[in-house]
């Protein structure tokens, strides 16, 4: 007899900071395609306005993304639990580029990341969630 078990609290935190990740993402992608033109942003980061359009388009496509995997962890996909560990892989690969890129512009910012990334992959890999996802695959 297998005892369904409920969403631990470990993995709704994760879906929240994934829906909260693509939501800022989504954000800052719009934010940058909007101010490509800006004289006072492309000073600062000594880019083209091209080059900023291409990282605001990249931010909307990585927010979608992560909303969309947010979503597969809400309603209990297991296939959304590799999605998001992969997502946050990323995460702290694109935290360690701003700790080394931009000048030193967004060393908190990619310190920030990282360490919400490698928070969101603990919670996503604990044994209580380990046991939920499993036993959701065994249901489906």
């Amino acid at each position: 007899m297998s005892t369904a078990v409920g969403r631990p609290v470990g993995v709704t935190v994760v879906a929240v900071i994934a829906t909260i990740q693509g939501i800022i993402a989504l954000a800052v992608g719009i934010g940058l395609i909007v101010e490509k033109n800006s004289d006072t942003l492309l000073s600062h980061i000594d880019q083209s306005s091209g080059t900023v359009a291409t990282y605001g388009v990249m931010g909307i496509i990585w927010g979608a993304l992560a909303l969309f995997v947010a979503w597969g962890l809400w309603t209990g996909g297991g296939w959304a639990r590799i999605l998001v560990a992969i997502l946050e892989i990323l995460h702290v690969a694109g935290g360690v580029w701003l700790l080394f890129w931009w000048n030193g512009h967004y060393l908190w910012q990619g310190i920030w990341q990282i360490a919400v990334a490698l928070f969101v992959l603990w919670l996503l890999f604990n044994p209580r969630a380990d046991e939920f996802f499993e036993g959701r695959s065994r249901t489906a």
